[in-house]
């Protein structure tokens, strides 16, 4: 699982950094936050979701990347 911010509709209020900062972190110059490209524990997971459900803009998504080899 993986947090993703969508840039178009980030308002850059920080929630987001501040209940989550292994996660998500400012990018100064784009002055929009960004989620960390890595893989979420169980402990990240909960928080990035916590940070998810209560993103004003709901610019936070967490999705499953994992791909199945054959």
């Amino acid at each position: 699982m993986k947090a993703f911010v969508n840039q178009d509709i980030c308002i850059f209020c920080g929630i987001c950094g501040g209940v989550c900062p292994d996660v998500f972190v400012i990018d100064s110059d784009k002055r929009k936050s960004i989620a960390l490209d890595i893989e979420l524990t169980r402990e990240l997971l909960a928080m990035a979701r916590y940070a998810e459900s209560i993103c004003p803009a709901e610019a936070i998504t967490i999705k499953d990347v994992s791909t199945k080899e054959k």
